[in-house]
């Protein structure tokens, strides 16, 4: 019986030592829109394919974005929105998608009255995200021949709860359920779904490598995808256990949330892995012709200079 135990503990021992190492960094601080890499992680799904991941995440005080990290060789594998990664291939740095998450776009801005459409935010105070995920809103100046008065900040809540701004930049999944818990509920006409404007209706989260990395790592590559959609499948059908999951990242790393936030943020997050074509959630990359009328328009507002070609993105 103890040599069977040592045994099974050598041969654990040798596939832990032999599984390849890589780091991933997801886009924010721990949360539940990240729940099927966490339960990839904690199930063995990763562990199951030989890969040992390590999961790294920024911190809410730093500039470094996961992309920054990415470039400089601290991670193999980031999250990031595919509207910035476009302008990153674009402006030269050779990445490529190997996963698309999200189907739709969940950005919103919420106005503190009624916002019939972006041209009643002319000349408004508008907070936005101190550091990234609101480089869209230049061309949606350019799309709406509007001029906001863009402010930046750390706590959009904050701003929009005590009245010192007109509107906020909000995410459906994130920052929108706190405005509505705080406020005690959003009217529906106060919101500006970026999802209602087909130009701006551009998709949201992908996971991204350096292209020098896939070329030499593709079956690597290939085996996080596949752990991760696996992740993903078994989240979406036991939530509980995967925000239980979750939030033991949270905790982790002292993360000031709630239950009730995270459960809404799971569910509106995977709402938004539901493709449009199909009517079910799943992980197909964006199509060729979707992925020609984002850049085509994001060309002609002057949100990148150089095309970026499908066949060289789109793993």
């Amino acid at each position: 019986m103890k040599l069977r135990v040592l045994f099974t503990a050598l041969v654990l021992h040798t596939a832990l030592a032999s599984a390849q190492k890589l780091t991933f960094v997801p886009q924010w601080t721990p949360q539940s829109q990240f729940a099927g890499f966490y339960v990839a992680k904690e199930k063995g799904f990763y562990s199951d394919e030989g890969i040992d991941v390590v999961i790294r995440h920024v911190t809410a005080n730093s500039n470094e974005t996961p992309m920054d990290i990415l470039l400089s060789g601290g991670a193999q594998i980031v999250g990031q929105q595919l509207f910035q990664s476009i302008q990153h291939r674009s402006g030269g740095d050779r990445i490529v998608n190997v996963m698309q998450l999200t189907h739709k776009n969940g950005l919103c801005c919420v106005g503190r009255g009624p916002v019939a459409s972006f041209k009643d935010l002319d000349g408004k105070r508008v907070c936005k995200w101190l550091i990234g995920y609101a480089e869209i809103c230049e061309m949606l100046e350019k799309m709406e021949n509007v001029n906001i008065d863009w402010q930046p900040c750390f706590s959009l809540v904050n701003l929009y709860v005590s009245g010192a701004v007109d509107a906020s930049l909000c995410y459906s999944y994130s920052e929108l359920l706190q405005l509505d818990l705080a406020m005690g509920g959003i009217p529906e006409e106060n919101i500006i779904r970026f999802s209602d404007y087909p130009t701006l209706n551009i998709p949201e989260d992908g996971l991204y490598v350096t292209e020098q990395y896939y070329k030499a790592n593709r079956e690597t590559v290939e085996k996080f995808v596949r752990a991760s959609r696996r992740g993903w499948d078994y989240a979406r059908e036991h939530i509980d256990e995967a925000l239980e999951i979750s939030w033991k990242y949270m905790m982790e790393n002292n993360i000031v949330t709630n239950h009730t936030q995270e459960r809404r943020m799971l569910e509106e997050y995977l709402s938004l892995q539901v493709n449009p074509r199909t009517g079910k959630p799943d992980y197909a990359p964006v199509s060729q012709e979707g992925f020609k009328a984002i850049v085509a328009g994001m060309l002609d507002k002057g949100a990148i200079q150089n095309s970026v070609e499908y066949k060289d993105f789109v793993k």
